[in-house]
């Protein structure tokens, strides 16, 4: 059974599929530590730069040495059409040996390190007022023939053939609240709804607008098992807006966007948040929301709740990754869900983030070997 198929078991709630065997993401220095331990590396070497999607995202065409030593089903495949086109031109302002800061291809002043080890710092960003708004526009043109280059030609023609499961949408643009924030500022788009409604409004028109618009155009060549919208809008103690302003703002957009999509015939909308946002989880599903990820433990997202409570919502994630630092006993104790979990469909194991360095290679190994054993019924 490929990989596609699996996953659509997940969507479906098809319990006699077993489900892929994914991972979330890594830590750059997670990584070097399990080189250091014994995780093998393939010719050519991957070259990490910041934290390594693999698994769960797509591999970009390299090979993965994590995926690669632990067999992991093919990873889905993304477009990637939502980017600014053209993006601005790279501008360094001042640089040492360790830290650089430079304007991204995104139009954000940032400082991090060279290594990429770290977030960056955001200092600035593109878009101060209706200005700056109306002058970034151009670069979100839906018809661009850039847009239509790279994954798309790949995805189109095997579009019969393919065994591996295709996301539409991802990166920074592509969500309703994020778009503002990628834009304005986590702290600016905060008081942007209170302090100019119009613009938030004039914004999320123009983005549906794009948003539909590409999508549409792509789903004439491709046929995508799911939308992907990245928000991040919830940190450890809530959601960072409130249910009432998701429901004023936010809410008729993502309808708009779900009903038109579905009528071209996509099912499946699943939603990439960190941070505790139970409170908001019956709004999205109202909004046409069908799944999410990754469910932080540690912020007090709790999976078996959540099921009881939305027994249809497609959950993935949710395994406390610090659980995999500790011992083997407690490794053990965190599984003991994944079974009751996957008895009831709809969900995708991994844990909760990105893994952290402190967990060993031996530690993973462990929680590998007893996730495979649960999902294959042993």
């Amino acid at each position: 059974m490929n990989a596609r198929e699996k996953f659509q078991g997940v969507l479906d709630f098809n319990t006699s599929i077993p489900v892929p065997e994914w991972e979330f993401a890594y830590w750059f220095d997670t990584l070097q530590r399990w080189y250091s331990e014994g995780l093998t590396s393939v010719d050519p070497p991957v070259q990490i730069q910041g934290h390594q999607w693999v698994g769960a995202e797509a591999s970009g065409g390299y090979t993965n040495d994590v995926n690669k030593y632990f067999g992991f089903d093919e990873g889905v495949r993304i477009t990637w059409p939502l980017i600014m086109f053209p993006s601005f031109k790279k501008e360094v302002y001042s640089e040492d040996e360790e830290k650089i800061i430079y304007r991204r291809e995104d139009g954000k002043k940032v400082e991090t390190r060279k290594d990429g080890t770290t977030m960056p710092n955001f200092l600035e960003y593109p878009v101060k007022d209706r200005k700056d708004f109306n002058e970034i526009k151009r670069r979100f043109n839906p018809d661009s023939p850039e847009r239509f280059e790279g994954s798309f030609v790949y995805l189109s023609k095997e579009k019969a053939s393919r065994k591996y499961p295709v996301q539409m949408g991802g990166g920074n643009f592509c969500g309703f609240y994020s778009v503002i924030r990628e834009l304005i500022g986590a702290e600016e788009s905060l008081y942007l709804f209170y302090d100019d409604p119009g613009f938030v409004i004039e914004i999320l028109e123009f983005f549906t607008d794009y948003y539909i618009s590409l999508y549409s155009k792509f789903l004439e060549s491709i046929e995508v098992d799911y939308i992907l919208i990245w928000e991040d809008m919830a940190f450890k103690n809530g959601p960072l807006i409130s249910p009432d302003i998701f429901k004023e703002f936010l809410m008729p957009y993502y309808k708009k966007l779900t009903e038109e999509m579905r009528r071209r015939g996509v099912k499946h909308f699943i939603v990439d948040t960190d941070g505790n946002f139970e409170a908001l989880i019956p709004l999205f599903i109202e909004s046409g929301v069908t799944g999410f990820y990754p469910f932080e433990v540690q912020a007090g997202m709790d999976i078996e709740k959540i099921r009881k409570q939305y027994p249809k919502l497609v959950i993935m994630g949710g395994i406390d990754k610090m659980a995999l630092a500790k011992t083997k006993r407690e490794i053990d104790i965190e599984l003991a869900k994944v079974g009751r979990m996957l008895g009831k469909g709809g969900y995708l194991p991994y844990v909760d983030h990105m893994v952290p360095p402190e967990v060993s290679f031996e530690n993973y190994k462990y929680f590998r070997y007893r996730l495979k054993r649960i999902i294959q019924g042993g």
